[in-house]
Formats: structure tokens, sequence, C-alpha cells
């Protein structure tokens, strides 16, 4: 079992705002915890930890990883490593108008560089939407379509060929070729 450790740099221990859904989750996710400790009694494990067996111990990382793989092949969903869902939120965050500063505070990077350079292939996509943006800003609302900018994002077994409210293929914007949803693809790892 691998030991706990401090993080690698000052950043690694950070606060965190979560939306209300997340906070409900952990909620319930605690009370769960209180009753198995209940039940478990003198024998709970009380290891500080967030995620633990009903017995409190700690459970083994490789396990988390296990987990996702099995609920995505459930879902149908690609293979996707658990560090994967920390770009698909980065990438998910700057599509969604997220000030890169921001991003990079909440993923402990210790420079917005350090958050760009990773990230860029999300901008091209974001550039158009700006410029329509503006556009619809400065000379009205019926200077550039409308951009799906507030539609969730839905990944799944997209065939690769989706358009976006311009005409331009949504899987080009992430920096994907057709048919190519592999998400080490969109972070160049």
């Amino acid at each position: 079992m691998p030991q706990p450790s401090e993080p690698k740099t000052a950043r690694g221990r950070r606060s965190l705002a979560l939306d209300p859904g997340m906070v409900a989750a952990l909620r319930r996710h605690r009370a769960r915890q209180h009753e198995h400790r209940l039940q478990v009694g003198a024998r709970y494990q009380d290891s500080g930890l967030v995620f633990t067996w009903p017995d409190g111990s700690p459970i083994h990382p490789l396990r988390f990883s296990w987990w996702l793989e099995q609920h995505a092949r459930r879902a149908g969903l690609p293979k996707i490593r658990l560090h994967d869902l920390r770009h698909s939120y980065a990438s998910a965050a700057l599509a969604a108008g997220v000030p890169a500063k921001v991003i990079s505070e909440r993923l402990g990077h210790a420079t917005i560089a350090v958050t760009m350079d990773i990230y860029s292939h999300v901008l091209p996509g974001l550039d158009r939407e700006a410029a329509h943006s503006v556009a619809r800003l400065i000379l009205g609302s019926s200077a550039a379509p409308e951009a799906p900018v507030n539609t969730p994002l839905a990944f799944g077994r997209g065939r690769g060929d989706e358009q976006d409210g311009w005409g331009c293929s949504v899987a080009a914007q992430w920096g994907c070729r057709r048919g190519d949803l592999n998400p080490h693809a969109l972070v160049g790892h």
C-alpha cells in the first residue's frame, strides 16, 4: 500500500471551491462514512482520508483507476486514465470561458504559462468564438450567429464529425482527427 506523503510543491495543498452538487454528494458520502463508523465500532480506522473502505482503511490508489475503467466501459466510453480527467476538466473549463489564471490556480500549476503550454490546443476554437462574441457586442446581435457557448459538453461515442454553431467540426476545434477521441491525443501526451 502506498504511503501518504506531502505534495510535491506548496501549490499541491490548496482549497478549491466546489459546485453545490459536489458539496451535496460529499455530504451524503460523509453521512455514509459516519454510519459505517458506527457499525464497525472500535475496529474503525480513522485515517483522515475522504474515501476509505467501510472500516476506514485506505483504498489503494490503483483501485480508483480500476473503478473508473469499469464505469467507463459500462457507459460505452473510451478507455481513459484517472489523470486524464484533470485534462478534460481543464479543457472544458477553457471552453466554458473560465479565465486561464483561475484554471491554472485550480490545477496547482506554478504559472499560467504552464497551463497555457499544456492546453493551448483548446484555444483555436475559442479564438473564433471570441471574435464572434466581440462582434455581437460591438455591432449588435445580428453580426454573427449565436454560438452554443453554454451547451454542456457531452463526451461519448461521438463520430468526431459533429458541427458547432458555425458549421465547423467540433473534433477539429479540440485538436483531434475524425474518429480520434482519445484524450491522450487532446493533450499531446
